[in-house]
């Protein structure tokens, strides 16, 4: 069965990475721009730059991604890359009502995804339990 959905990462996953890429960001920049009026520290407008590269990082970290679930394995397509997993990759997968984890073999991390953002959670389910042993 081919499954197509649009997902986001986990809603605790999210706030880690708003937390960990999206105030830094912020206050670098803040610092960057504002801190030139008021101190007199050479290269402090470099922060701009920081804070841009932090932005960008946490725009490409947090956003939904789009998953097509077949034979072939999983096909994820992000706003900077497209990539295919074969289902060998992956050794078991967990889920609960708003998120779901694919583990993979040896060191590589898991591909996590929240479910509350998937109009037919069932079907994603069912799908990745015909290729996977639920843990």
């Amino acid at each position: 069965m081919d499954v197509e959905f649009e997902a986001g990462p986990p809603a605790a996953l999210r706030r880690r990475l708003t937390i960990l890429t999206g105030i830094p960001a912020l206050l670098a920049t803040l610092v960057g721009t504002l801190g030139p009026i008021f101190l007199e520290v050479p290269r402090l407008t470099d922060l701009i730059f920081v804070g841009g590269v932090w932005l960008l990082l946490s725009w490409t970290l947090g956003h939904r991604d789009g998953y097509r679930l077949s034979a072939e394995g999983i096909r994820r397509s992000g706003r900077v890359w497209t990539r295919t997993y074969d289902w060998a990759d992956f050794d078991e997968f967990e889920a609960s009502d708003d998120a779901m984890v694919l583990h993979r073999s040896g060191p590589w991390p898991a591909l996590r995804f929240s479910l509350s953002d998937v109009e037919e959670p069932d079907a994603v389910r069912e799908a990745v339990a015909e290729y996977l042993p639920e843990r």
